[in-house]
C-alpha cells in the first residue's frame, strides 16, 4: 500500500487527480459543457505543477543551503523564459525532475563559482544576441502572431536590461552572481539545438 502511495507521489500523478477534481467541480458548479472541463483541467495542471515545483525548489534550497541562490536563479530565469520560450519536454514528470536537477546545479554554481563583472557582461551580451536572433521560440501549443512575436521580443529585451542593471548596481554578491546564471540558463534552453530536445 505505502509503496503504491510513494510511487503515486513520485510520479506526480496526484497533480492530474487534483486537476481533474478541481476542473470537474468548477465545470459542474457553473453548469458548463464537458469541453470547458478540459480547459480548466489543463489550467489547474499548470497551477498545481508550478506550485509543486516551487515547494520542491524551496525544500531543496534549504537542504543544500542554497535557498537565496535558487530563488534568484529561478526569478531571473522565469523573467526571461516567459518571453523567450525554448525547451519543452514531452512528459511533465521528465520536465519537473530535469528542471529541479538543473536549478540545483545552477544554484550550486552560483554559490561556489564566482563570475566577475567582465564575465557577467559577456553572458548578458550573449543572451542579448540570442533574443535578437531566436526569440520568441514558438511551441505548437502556443502559436504566435507576428505582432505577438515583436511584443515578446521587446519585453524579453526590456527584462534582460532590467536584470543587467540589477547585476551592475547591486552590492550584494549573491544577487550579482545568481542573476547572470539564471539569465544564462534561459538563453541556453532557447538555442535551436537545445529547444528541439524532447
Amino acid at each position: 500500500m505505502w509503496k503504491y502511495i510513494i510511487k503515486y507521489i513520485l510520479t506526480l500523478r496526484y497533480i492530474k487527480l487534483l486537476s481533474y477534481i478541481s476542473a470537474k467541480h468548477i465545470q459542474e458548479s457553473r453548469q458548463e459543457s464537458h469541453k470547458r472541463r478540459y480547459t480548466y483541467y489543463y489550467g489547474f495542471q499548470f497551477i498545481y505543477g508550478a506550485f509543486t515545483k516551487f515547494i520542491l525548489l524551496i525544500l531543496l534550497g534549504l537542504i543544500f543551503n542554497i535557498l537565496p541562490q535558487i530563488l534568484l536563479v529561478m526569478f531571473s530565469f522565469v523573467s526571461l523564459r516567459i518571453w523567450i520560450g525554448g525547451l519543452h519536454f514531452d512528459s511533465y514528470v521528465k520536465c519537473a525532475y530535469i528542471s529541479l536537477l538543473t536549478f540545483i546545479i545552477v544554484a550550486l554554481s552560483a554559490k561556489y563559482i564566482y563570475l566577475n563583472q567582465f564575465v557577467s557582461m559577456v553572458i548578458f551580451l550573449f543572451i542579448f544576441s540570442i533574443i535578437l536572433k531566436y526569440a520568441p521560440v514558438e511551441h505548437p501549443n502556443r502559436p504566435l502572431k507576428n505582432n505577438d512575436k515583436i511584443k515578446f521580443k521587446l519585453i524579453a529585451l526590456i527584462a534582460l536590461i532590467v536584470l543587467f542593471l540589477v547585476n551592475i548596481f547591486s552590492d550584494n554578491i549573491v544577487i550579482k552572481n545568481s542573476v547572470p546564471y539564471g539569465a544564462l540558463l534561459s538563453g541556453i534552453i532557447s538555442l535551436p539545438f537545445i529547444s528541439k530536445i524532447k
